[in-house]
């Protein structure tokens, strides 16, 4: 886990103890060093298994649309582009009583539109449709699971809650907190001294076992400080959003959201149909296109996402609301705009996800799960084997 060390400073590895006599120590006092050393390695001992599902699972979602695709060819098919209406008027003839939440333009497959959908007895289901022609594809549940169906959105929520709730996903968020502290102090006891900083992004040759397990462990984790600091701290927004815009807030101004200032305090039926908010979202937009619209009946509008040129993520965003009774814009604002603390903001989903790169960035951080799993495993090898020697140096005394 990036930065994690395990292992601490011992006499097997003098490479994380004295660095000479001669060398000007980046950790201050070795009472300072030793305190940081044993606080990193057992906050390791007990996030281990959190982060290694973490970066697992975060490695497969940062192609899950592809592997969806795979897994369910049969969804993700579209003869071409078609009006959204008669796809809203058969899910509601479907589902007697149910409402259409979401409307999404899967941008993979032009003309594939999929509808989220709260029917009468309280399930969620997805509704996958050829716009072109107006065919129904097929219907998902969001139940967790390890079917073709399911795996791809039990494998997403697990990344952050762990399929535990909003309990767990508070957790996970302390998880991601300690994660980014501990990281940050990491960089006291990955580095002996500054004269020989090159010598912590090696891995020496020959060598095997104890050796190359340590010299994994910590070049790994220095080689990919940056991008899994990232990821820590962009961790905790997603887990604890509202606290984290409260700490940005204290040092730059956040925006709020529409519907965070904005609401009734009680449902508000709409006078405007969804068709309909979707067709005035189309024509606001144009000519980018609108990527996802929903209704918000706490605040009595409808809100879209649409693409433009200041977007620095395929999800657009640009984010309209209009009203539910009119059709009037009541809000309008691109999430890149505005203080230091929304351009900060603005850019977790982007790098979290990789998708501020594009493919290449997903690649990315499909790749820094992995290496974090190699730091996890290999500090775990790390820990146990210093753990033994101590075992025995204590029995001979």
């Amino acid at each position: 886990m990036g930065g994690m060390d395990l292992a601490g400073s011992g006499p097997v590895e003098p490479m994380l103890g004295s660095a000479g006599p001669d060398s000007k120590h980046l950790t201050g006092t070795r009472p300072l060093r030793a305190a940081i050393t044993t606080l990193h390695r057992w906050f390791g001992l007990v996030a281990a298994v959190w982060l290694f599902g973490i970066a697992l699972s975060g490695s497969i979602i940062a192609f899950h649309g592809e592997i969806d695709r795979a897994l369910n060819p049969d969804f993700f098919r579209a003869s071409g582009q078609g009006p959204v209406a008669p796809l809203l008027a058969d899910a509601e003839r479907r589902h007697p009583g149910g409402e259409v939440r979401t409307v999404l333009y899967e941008h993979e497959v032009p003309g594939l539109v999929s509808l989220g959908v709260r029917t009468a007895d309280d399930r969620r289901l997805q509704l996958y449709y050829d716009s072109g022609t107006g065919r129904l594809n097929g219907v998902r549940s969001d139940d967790n699971g390890l079917s073709r169906r399911a795996l791809v959105g039990t494998v997403y929520r697990f990344h952050y809650s762990f399929l535990g709730g909003e309990a767990l996903e508070w957790f996970l968020g302390l998880v991601a907190l300690g994660w980014a502290l501990t990281q940050l102090l990491a960089l006291g006891i990955g580095f002996t001294s500054l004269a020989r900083w090159r010598d912590s992004f090696r891995i020496r040759r020959g060598t095997h076992g104890h050796k190359r397990n340590f010299d994994l462990h910590r070049a790994l984790s220095l080689w990919l400080y940056p991008l899994t600091l990232m990821l820590a701290v962009s961790g905790i927004y997603f887990n604890w959003p509202d606290a984290f815009k409260d700490t940005v807030a204290a040092v730059s101004p956040v925006t709020p959201t529409f519907d965070a200032v904005t609401t009734t305090g009680a449902p508000v039926a709409p006078r405007l149909s969804m068709a309909d908010a979707g067709g005035r979202f189309a024509a606001l937009a144009a000519p980018h296109p609108v990527t996802s619209f929903s209704y918000n009946e706490t605040a009595g509008a409808y809100r879209a996402r649409t693409r433009d040129a200041r977007d620095i993520s395929d999800n657009g965003q640009r984010i309209l609301w209009i009203s539910a009774q009119d059709g009037q814009v009541l809000h309008d604002r691109h999430e890149t705009m505005g203080s230091a603390g929304d351009v900060f903001l603005a850019w977790q989903f982007p790098l979290h996800s990789g998708r501020a790169l594009g493919l290449g960035g997903r690649a990315l951080i499909a790749f820094a799960g992995l290496v974090i799993m190699t730091a996890i495993v290999t500090g775990l090898l790390v820990w146990a084997k210093k753990r033994k020697q101590r075992r025995r140096a204590s029995a001979r005394h």
